[in-house]
């Protein structure tokens, strides 16, 4: 019986040093992603990526089509042709084909390096950003929300809509830089 007193007696010393500690702890939360996503400099570049993105791709599908009807084109002369035609004309559809998905790959590595070099100074920025508001606002810690390692934030300590409005109202951001130009 006396096992869960000595037990209960414990946690309560524990939570007794905890609280002094706890009432000069202060944590927010700010969602990274989300803050680049809808800060008005982060807009600007994903437009830009996405203008990238829809005019390459317009270019790939006229290179897929054009190699599909090649395909099919060569699947109804095969029967009529010769052996070593029907290799030949196999292997350039192969090699065609092969192209073809190198130039895909070198577009995607190009769109996700694009996209880096168009947000990795904004994200500074955002950085620099959640910085200052941490010392001015003397948190002890910011997290970062979108990591996927937070599991839980109460809603009220979440800074991102302010990491967002002193971004956009930065003379440094780069919003406003290519805006006043």
């Amino acid at each position: 019986m006396t096992f869960p007193r000595v037990r209960t007696l414990a946690v309560l010393g524990v939570l007794g040093f905890a609280f002094p500690a706890a009432a000069e702890f202060k944590a927010a939360v700010v969602d990274m992603q989300r803050a680049l996503n809808e800060c008005d400099a982060g807009k600007k570049a994903k437009d830009q990526v996405k203008a990238k993105l829809e005019r390459s791709q317009e270019s790939l599908k006229r290179e897929r089509d054009d190699l599909d009807r090649r395909k099919a084109d060569s699947e109804k002369k095969a029967l009529v042709l010769k052996e070593d035609e029907r290799r030949n004309l196999e292997r350039e559809l192969e090699n065609r084909g092969l192209e073809f998905k190198r130039k895909y790959e070198d577009f995607q590595r190009d769109l996700k390096r694009t996209d880096a070099e168009l947000t990795s100074g904004i994200v500074e920025e955002l950085y620099g950003i959640v910085r200052d508001l941490g010392e001015r606002n003397r948190y002890t810690m910011v997290l970062e929300a979108s990591s996927g390692q937070l599991l839980y934030a109460d809603k009220s300590i979440d800074v991102t809509d302010e990491v967002v409005r002193l971004h956009n109202s930065s003379p440094r951001s780069g919003s406003k830089k290519k805006s006043e130009e």
